[in-house]
C-alpha cells in the first residue's frame, strides 16, 4: 500500500504535467489559431488638434544667427520656448543682446519678452524694451517689431527717444535703416520734442 508521501508526489507530478499541457494548448490557441483581420490600408485619421513635432525648452541660452542679406542677432535669454501657434517661432524670456542690419549699425536691446519668427525674419519685443543704436540714441517702449529684411523697426505704441540733441516722445515710430542713405526715424501720433542746449 502506497504511503501518503508517495501519493503526494504522484499528485504533484500529475498537476505539473497537466499545467504544462494546458500552457502549451493555450499558447497554440492564442498564437496559432487566433483570428486575424487585415487592416484596410485606405483607413486614415485626420485631426486638427494633434501636432507631432520636436518640442524644446532651454534655460539661460545664448542665441546667434544671421540672415541672407547680412543681418545678425546675438543675444542671451533667461528662457527659450517654442511658440504654440507656429513651429518656426521662438519665444524668449528676458532677452538681452545685439541686433545688426549690417556691419555698420548695431542695436543693443533688453526687454521682458521677445518672439523671433524664423520664416518672416522678424523679432517682436514686448515689455520694457530698451533699444540703443551705435550713435547713442536710446529708445524706450512697450512693443517694437524689428524686420531684418526691410531693415526697419516699427513701434506701434508710445515711444520715447533720447538723442544727442534732445528728447522725443510720440504715439508711434518707424525707424528705417539703409546702408546707403543712413537712418531715418519717423515719429507720429502726437509728437513732443525737448531740445538740449549747451
Amino acid at each position: 500500500m502506497a504511503t501518503d508521501a508517495t501519493k503526494y508526489t504522484r499528485l504533484v507530478f500529475c498537476l505539473k504535467l497537466t499545467l504544462g499541457f494546458s500552457a502549451g494548448l493555450l499558447f497554440l490557441v492564442i498564437f496559432v489559431f487566433s483570428y486575424s483581420k487585415k487592416v484596410d490600408p485606405s483607413f486614415k485619421v485626420v485631426t486638427n488638434d494633434v501636432r507631432i513635432g520636436l518640442k524644446y525648452q532651454a534655460r539661460n541660452t545664448h542665441i546667434t544667427g544671421n540672415t541672407s542679406d547680412g543681418g545678425t542677432f546675438d543675444f542671451h535669454a533667461k528662457a527659450l520656448n517654442p511658440s504654440h501657434q507656429n513651429d518656426r517661432t521662438v519665444i524668449l524670456s528676458k532677452p538681452l543682446g545685439e541686433i545688426s542690419f549690417d556691419s555698420e549699425q548695431r542695436f543693443n536691446f533688453s526687454s521682458d519678452f521677445a518672439s523671433l519668427n524664423l520664416d518672416k525674419k522678424n523679432i517682436f519685443f514686448n515689455g520694457n524694451l530698451s533699444l540703443k543704436n551705435s550713435w547713442g540714441t536710446l529708445i524706450r517702449t512697450e512693443e517694437l517689431i524689428g524686420d531684418f529684411e526691410r531693415k526697419l523697426f516699427i513701434g506701434p505704441k508710445t515711444i520715447s527717444a533720447e538723442t544727442e540733441f534732445g528728447y522725443i516722445a510720440s504715439g508711434k515710430m518707424e525707424y528705417h535703416y539703409n546702408s546707403d542713405l543712413g537712418e531715418e526715424i519717423f515719429f507720429t501720433d502726437g509728437v513732443e520734442i525737448e531740445i538740449f542746449f549747451d
